[in-house]
């Protein structure tokens, strides 16, 4: 029997299919959508995949914000130019990083749209990486908002007391940069768990994002804040523009949700 459960798991059939003499034929368009089979060596080429694919994600984003401060250091009409074309450098490198890494991950995308199974043991083995890892998400994620409330309360101390912008907007972008970096890494590796322990419902969540309106609205806020920047000089309030629209998105979401 037990030999009987081994094998049901292995090719992701029923046990009665496996004892009874004749079987029905399996249309093709079932049979595509059978459980796709990841043994040990599969599941940590995935793994390995997604960590090194969560690092070059995390850092081209946080690159692209870190370029910032070259414009608000390099404000002055005499160092203007040098301090743009630094940050466009950035910028086009860290996009370089990003469609690069973004094609890289083509096959594991469609992957991740199947439904998988595995032996007994490698998914106990994920379950308890899994477990150790979840208090370690909740710490860091913490760990990041509390970055974000700490780096606006130095901005707005800097700002207040030392009166030098340059310095407060310099301390906004990096501790925001470690923040997002975090976000991502650790967001990533969430998803990857999800995605072996707890495969169907997470097929289903990603179902509902790729209709997410943050895929619209943010790159909205980031070119309408360069164009503030460019044109205006408005780097700085103008950060607070992402914010705003992740609240506001955020709102219509729930409230669409809703109906």
């Amino acid at each position: 029997m037990d030999k009987l459960i081994l094998i049901s798991d292995l090719f992701g059939v029923t046990i009665d299919y496996l004892i009874k003499d004749s079987h029905e034929s399996v249309p093709d368009d079932q049979r595509a959508e059978s459980k796709y089979f990841m043994n040990s060596q599969k599941i940590k080429e995935y793994m390995n995949f997604k960590r090194h694919f969560g690092l070059r994600i995390g850092g081209a984003v946080s690159a692209i914000i870190l370029s910032v401060i070259f414009p608000i250091l390099m404000s002055d009409k005499q160092y203007e130019m040098i301090g743009t074309m630094i940050m466009l450098l950035i910028v086009a490198l860290a996009v370089g990083v990003l469609i690069i890494t973004g094609m890289s991950c083509e096959g594991y995308s469609e992957l991740e749209k199947k439904e998988i199974n595995m032996s007994f043991n490698d998914l106990q083995d994920i379950q308890n990486q899994y477990m150790n890892f979840k208090s370690k998400f909740g710490m860091s994620i913490a760990f990041g908002v509390f970055f974000i409330i700490f780096a606006v309360a130095m901005t707005v101390f800097v700002e207040e007391y030392v009166k030098n912008e340059y310095l407060s907007g310099m301390i906004l972008f990096v501790c925001v940069a470690i923040s997002v970096f975090i976000f991502i890494y650790q967001g990533i590796k969430d998803g990857m768990y999800r995605f072996l322990v707890q495969n169907r419902k997470y097929i289903t969540e990603q179902k509902k994002e790729e209709k997410s309106l943050y895929a619209m609205t943010m790159p909205l806020a980031a070119m309408i804040y360069l164009v503030m920047g460019f044109t205006q000089g408005w780097w700085h309030p103008g950060w607070i523009i992402f914010p705003v629209v992740a609240i506001i998105t955020a709102g219509i979401e729930s409230f669409m949700n809703k109906e």
